[in-house]
């Protein structure tokens, strides 16, 4: 097997997709980016051809292969079930086209796990405006001159406006930690990407057919 060479991470949405790009030798971010949709007005099964025709370009001209990996954000509530659907179409999208293309897909990336050791918020879950403030702040410590390098300033206002960005960064920054563990315990990359969740007992019950 060849060495792995990059990293791409992704924070899928159906409106606006933001990328990372990472070493996955070095764990350093070197390209970033979006992939906006087509408008809501269209049909929705024009509007996820388009994107596909967006997501393959974009991997194709990053030149990924078969020495690099892909993960994108998991979903992680079902407060609105339709939006949920339409954001893992978008996941498949990414995942179906790198692996067309030769790319490795070992999994997703819980967002509760980037928070907790990438951000620092440990203990209660806190909400969502708090957590985005979070993710720049944290951005921004970690990685402010190589967003410069990039044309991006690492302002709060800034980085606001490329929250899909920021997103991606630190859901890349944890992947390519857990990248790195894996091949030097030479464990499958896939073990390290398991999002599944343990049911508790009291979720389920097996029933009696018997009336």
């Amino acid at each position: 097997m060849n060495p792995l060479r990059y990293l791409m991470a992704v924070d899928p949405s159906l409106t606006c997709s933001g990328w990372a790009l990472l070493s996955i030798p070095a764990g350093e971010v070197v390209a970033v980016g979006k992939i906006k949709g087509a408008p809501p007005s269209l049909p929705m099964a024009t509007r996820l051809e388009r994107l596909q025709g967006s997501i393959k370009k974009v991997i194709s001209d990053l030149t990924l292969g078969g020495a690099d990996v892909l993960v994108c954000e998991a979903p992680t509530t079902m407060k609105d079930p339709l939006n949920a659907i339409k954001v893992e179409q978008v996941r498949g999208l990414f995942e179906s086209s790198g692996r067309d293309l030769g790319v490795t897909v070992p999994g997703r990336v819980n967002p509760r796990s980037v928070q907790y050791e990438v951000m620092g918020l440990k203990g209660k879950q806190v909400g969502r405006t708090e957590v985005k403030a979070a993710a720049v702040r944290t951005v921004q410590y970690l990685y402010a001159p190589t967003l410069e390098g990039f044309g991006i300033k690492a302002s709060d206002e800034e980085l606001k406006r490329h929250q899909d960005i920021v997103d991606a960064i630190l859901i890349g920054r944890f992947a390519v930690l857990k990248i790195q563990g894996a091949l030097e315990s030479r464990q499958p990359l896939e073990s390290v990407f398991d999002t599944q969740t343990k049911q508790q007992r009291s979720s389920w019950r097996v029933r009696s057919c018997a009336a």
